[in-house]
């Protein structure tokens, strides 16, 4: 943690006396939900979506609360503008309680960057066989997570990518997954289940993220299909299969609120087999598309 401010309850308090017991089993258990919004250059990003986002989370859990729509948004400027700092990290953590109302806090945290020569070298990610419960909330039930993670740290992996029982990849454990056809300059076209066919045709390529359904609806990556359905790129939701994924067919970008837009330059898979993946012919583009849309954010804001 940072600063020598945080949020308690919707109150401005001295980190020092805004503390949690080692012994509350509310806290310690899990239950409860969190988010984590970015500060870049004085700005907060974001804070109304994760307001709502923060409150479908209490209720998809079943939690009690007494936070109101925007309530969150009016406390976190009050620690922003206390604090001071113009690049951050701001977390925000709600915990259950049995037969009364939740107790929130929001703290400051260092801000997370991915290595420097990400947007062009990209990063590697292993594969982790493994399913969120609630996969629509942001739970601090994160066990599945956690090994993921510790697994792809083990293996100097970036990340780890969650793969469901249908053998689909479905989200990173702390990111959003979008992929490209590698091969749509020749026209190529992709079943889409449900939603029928995505046509491309040469030149034109479709921005591809797995089912919202299956994987936490990060803001980045709503705002990212925001950011790319103004810069009239076309996006849509379909599943992805690890033999599609390693197939080398595909490129992927991963993306979250601390790292932004970056590429996956290599895949592990269950037996550790290095899958490298094609170049993103169209990163440059789709990250051009969100940096243009958090440029707006600044200066509409």
């Amino acid at each position: 943690m940072i600063g020598t401010f945080v949020i308690r309850n919707g109150t401005l308090e001295p980190a020092s006396v805004a503390m949690v017991p080692a012994d509350d089993p509310d806290a310690f258990h899990g239950y409860g939900c969190y988010e984590v919004l970015r500060i870049r250059n004085g700005t907060l990003f974001f804070p109304e979506f994760h307001d709502e986002r923060l409150l479908r989370s209490a209720t998809i859990l079943g939690i009690q609360h007494a936070l109101n729509p925007g309530d969150l948004v009016q406390a976190l400027h009050r620690l922003v503008d206390a604090a001071g700092i113009a690049e951050c990290n701001v977390k925000v953590l709600l915990f259950g309680r049995e037969g009364k109302a939740a107790d929130w806090f929001a703290f400051l945290l260092p801000p997370l960057y991915p290595p420097a020569d990400s947007s062009t070298a990209g990063v590697t990610c292993t594969l982790f066989h493994g399913e969120r419960p609630f996969p629509a909330a942001k739970s601090l039930g994160v066990l599945v997570s956690t090994l993921a993670f510790r697994q792809a740290k083990a293996k100097a992996c970036w990340d780890a990518l969650l793969v469901n029982r249908r053998d689909e990849l479905t989200e990173g454990t702390r990111t959003n997954l979008f992929y490209v056809d590698a091969t749509e300059s020749s026209g190529s076209i992709l079943p889409l289940g449900a939603a029928g066919l995505a046509r491309t045709k040469p030149g034109v390529f479709t921005v591809f993220t797995p089912p919202a359904a299956d994987a936490l609806e990060g803001i980045t990556r709503r705002t990212l299909l925001e950011a790319l359905a103004t810069a009239g790129i076309p996006a849509a939701e379909r599943s992805l299969s690890v033999q599609e994924a390693i197939s080398g067919q595909f490129s992927l970008l991963l993306t979250s609120t601390s790292t932004g837009v970056v590429p996956v330059r290599a895949l592990l898979d269950a037996d550790d087999n290095c899958h490298k993946l094609p170049p993103t012919p169209v990163f440059q583009a789709v990250r051009a598309a969100y940096l243009t849309h958090l440029d707006e954010y600044t200066s509409n804001g």
